[in-house]
């Protein structure tokens, strides 16, 4: 706890266990390749068409105040800059309630790496360190139309993004 009492989060490695509780770390691999467990499962809503685009990322103030989870796809980030990246995430919860600040990890990614969200990850992001940062995203077409589910935490967490 910082001395107002809000909470700070500083990074874990992308290769920890704790990953697997939100998403699949995805690393790059030789090709030819045969799907695996190294790989994106990717689910999309039957109805859903998916979105694949290279998004602009402008840097934020790396302080965490409320999560999005989308219910409907597997969202999948990946820095097409080649930089390290933070992304703030914690596992599903039931609806209406916000993810409680115990089960909130910053995962620090590292170049070349990215991350497929299981559906209702809840996360927050991409934080990066210059002004703007350019991010490959898989996800469904309306996504940020009809499966956006942001809701305010608790208490604000400092990120340190380091």
């Amino acid at each position: 706890m910082n001395e107002q009492g809000n909470q700070s989060l500083t990074p874990i490695s992308s290769d920890s266990p704790w990953l697997e509780r939100c998403g699949t770390l995805l690393r790059p691999q030789n090709d030819p390749a045969v799907f695996g467990p190294a790989d994106a499962d990717l689910y999309f809503d039957a109805d859903g068409r998916p979105r694949f685009y290279v998004m602009r990322i402008r840097r934020r103030p790396s302080v965490l105040k409320a999560m999005t989870r989308h219910h409907r796809v597997s969202q999948c980030l990946g820095s097409a800059d080649a930089k390290p990246w933070w992304l703030a995430m914690a596992p599903s919860t039931e609806s209406g309630c916000p993810p409680p600040a115990s089960s909130i990890a910053l995962i620090k990614f590292q170049p070349g790496e990215a991350i497929k969200l299981h559906p209702g990850t809840w996360h927050a992001g991409p934080f990066v360190r210059e002004q703007s940062a350019l991010f490959f995203n898989l996800e469904l077409r309306t996504t940020n139309e009809d499966d956006h589910n942001s809701l305010a935490l608790e208490h604000l967490l400092h990120l340190h993004l380091i």
